[in-house]
């Protein structure tokens, strides 16, 4: 008996495989036999602003190609969810597909969704169009069972989600000396697929100075957290520089992802059919191609802030600190010892090591009174990597000697804070010395590697006076005792006065660097915005960016004369705000760093490059007239 019934079981076990493998070859035909409905649904028709509601697209046969219509006038939360429903109640076949959307109104109105389509064999099918009514406050009572069923299915399903998709954020240290550099890392931790994945706006980062670590590519690994398997893209890495000491906040980063959530089907009643036992078996339940309930969701995500211990630098600074930290070195060169009179000499600066080198400061030099200086040209170039940052600034400066001579250049000693000694080291940098020999007095020199159009020509010094034909004066009127002979008497006097206030007034605008910057602050920022437009021009987007941070900081710490290890959003608001600047000005010029710095960092979509750059201009000519 025992035999008997295990061949009986056999024999019902491959009758059952058979049967169901012919129906699966059947469901063509059967699907073809069907008179096709493409109907379009909704769980409410009037709904209030701010409300949920769900619209289904539901079709009567197996169907290929589904085109959604678009939802201009809503915020779409959800969808779409697609389900494969087939039903055999005794012995007749029907099947339902059907994609979810799960929609929210945004304002008030009458709006309508259009067809969705989808293919039926060879045909192009259509569905009806819906009419939804927005109005204010709560949506009518219309469906609102079905309604709260939908919104609560849904945000069971987000909550699930949820829990399976997450951004952690983390950092190498979290104690550092103010302007020791901070790696931190974001990365994204899914169990769940994700379609999309977007940065709709960087965090402000207030009290940092940032840096991008350049990544090739999205770096995707497995790990196990908490003992659950995760799959993890590390999405972003930057270098933070703390620019003032205290308990500093890094803010979360903000995302938004679309991840695809696959959802069991609810199990039907048992019946007595026996073609509605072949479906129940676990060949159906477990198989993807028949448990096809899926969700495509949009999910806000948001990571931690970051506490940081930033400590003050000793106090012991030496006066020609400038706010170096790292491990640096400084080099100076001249191109030439020996020149002649009105021909140009090139100095350079070179800065080299680790450190926060986009934020360091040259060396100050001495000039004898009769040379012509000029702004120094810089350039920096950068390699940052989860080791910190590393690389090169260069300062360039163009002098001419007007005068044969020989003349010493005094050169102060560089500083910075050595993170590995834990204390400041200073590099003492010899004087120049340059012998001038007489020139030819009638032209300029220009060293080879400096731009001829940032020297002007002044060498011409003598120019006639008049060049049309002299009329003499007969006048037979005595000198003495005429309006002519007292001003003669009198210039003198006014001339020497007048060279001992001008004396007096450049020694003293020479003692103040402070306001010999703010004054400069406008042509070195239009000097920047020009270098930032070549390379607008030239596409080179990085360089472009560079130039136009550096432009707008760079004016706003010259025009206020902030310290560069003082400079942060948060100092240059509240010095505005003293110099009673309107909210509105504060406001724009935050806005125009946070687009550049946006269009440095984000994933998304930010402002052109075009549109930057005028705000740029913009911004700086606003500020330059009412900063006083």
């Amino acid at each position: 008996m025992e035999i008997k019934l295990n061949n009986k079981v056999w024999i019902w076990s491959k009758m059952k495989t058979i049967s169901i493998f012919c129906f699966i070859l059947m469901l063509p035909f059967i699907a073809l036999g069907q008179n096709e409905k493409f109907t379009a649904s909704t769980s409410a028709s009037s709904v209030g602003t701010g409300e949920q509601f769900q619209v289904t697209f539901s079709l009567n046969a197996s169907g290929r190609s589904f085109k959604t219509p678009t939802f201009t006038d809503f915020s779409v939360l959800m969808g779409p969810s697609q389900s494969n429903q087939m039903q055999i109640i005794n012995g007749a076949v029907s099947q339902t597909l059907s994609f979810t959307y799960v929609l929210q109104a945004t304002k008030e109105g009458s709006y309508k969704i259009g067809p969705a389509e989808i293919m039926v064999g060879a045909n192009k099918v259509e569905s009806n169009i819906l009419t939804i009514v927005v109005t204010k406050g709560q949506p009518q009572t219309q469906n609102k069972s079905q309604g709260n069923q939908s919104g609560q299915g849904s945000e069971k399903i987000m909550e699930g989600a949820g829990k399976n998709i997450f951004v952690k954020a983390s950092v190498d240290k979290n104690t550092v000396y103010q302007g020791e550099g901070i790696v931190v890392s974001y990365k994204l931790y899914t169990k769940v697929p994700v379609l999309d994945f977007a940065i709709p706006k960087l965090p402000s980062f207030s009290g940092f100075w940032n840096q991008e670590i350049d990544r090739q590519g999205q770096q995707e690994q497995n790990t196990v957290l908490d003992g659950v398997n995760y799959k993890v893209i590390d999405f972003k890495k930057m270098v933070l520089f703390p620019q003032r000491s205290g308990n500093l906040s890094i803010d979360p980063m903000e995302c938004q992802a679309i991840a695809r959530v696959t959802v069991k089907k609810q199990q039907q009643g048992q019946s007595n059919d026996p073609f509605s036992q072949f479906f129940n078996d676990p060949f159906f339940n477990n198989n993807p191609f028949f448990n096809n309930n899926v969700q495509d969701i949009k999910i806000a995500l948001k990571s931690e802030a970051l506490k940081i211990n930033v400590k003050e630098l000793p106090p012991n600074a030496p006066k020609e600190f400038n706010g170096a930290v790292g491990k640096l070195n400084c080099e100076i060169s001249v191109d030439k010892s020996v020149t002649k009179a009105n021909e140009a000499v090139n100095i350079k600066v070179k800065i080299s090591g680790k450190g926060n080198i986009k934020l360091i400061e040259s060396p100050e030099f001495t000039f004898p009174p009769d040379f012509e200086t000029y702004d120094p040209k810089e350039n920096t170039t950068l390699n940052a990597s989860a080791a910190g940052v590393t690389g090169t600034k260069t300062f360039e400066y163009l002098i001419i000697p007007r005068n044969a001579g020989d003349y010493k250049i005094a050169v102060s000693p560089f500083v910075y804070f050595d993170l590995d000694r834990k204390q400041y080291t200073k590099i003492d940098l010899k004087d120049l010395t340059l012998k001038v020999t007489k020139g030819d007095g009638n032209s300029i020199t220009i060293a080879s590697d400096v731009q001829r159009s940032d020297v002007k020509q002044l060498g011409k010094d003598i120019h006639f006076i008049k060049t049309n034909d002299i009329e003499f004066d007969d006048s037979n009127k005595p000198l003495f005792g005429s309006i002519k002979f007292y001003s003669l008497m009198l210039f003198p006097a006014l001339a020497f006065f007048l060279l001992l206030f001008v004396r007096k007034k450049n020694k003293k605008d020479a003692g103040n660097s402070d306001l010999l910057k703010s004054q400069r602050a406008n042509k070195a920022a239009m000097k920047r915005l020009s270098a930032a437009k070549k390379y607008l021009t030239t596409n080179e987007k990085d360089k472009f960016l560079d130039e136009m941070f550096r432009a707008l900081w760079g004016f706003i710490a010259d025009k206020l004369v902030i310290p560069v290890a003082d400079l942060s959003k948060e100092k240059v608001v509240e010095l505005l705000t003293e110099k009673n600047i309107s909210n509105e000005l504060i406001n724009e010029f935050s806005e125009t760093i946070d687009s550049c710095e946006f269009a440095r960092f984000a994933g998304g979509i930010a402002d052109s490059n075009d549109i930057i750059y005028q705000k740029g201009i913009t911004i700086i000519s606003k500020l330059e007239s009412v900063i006083r």
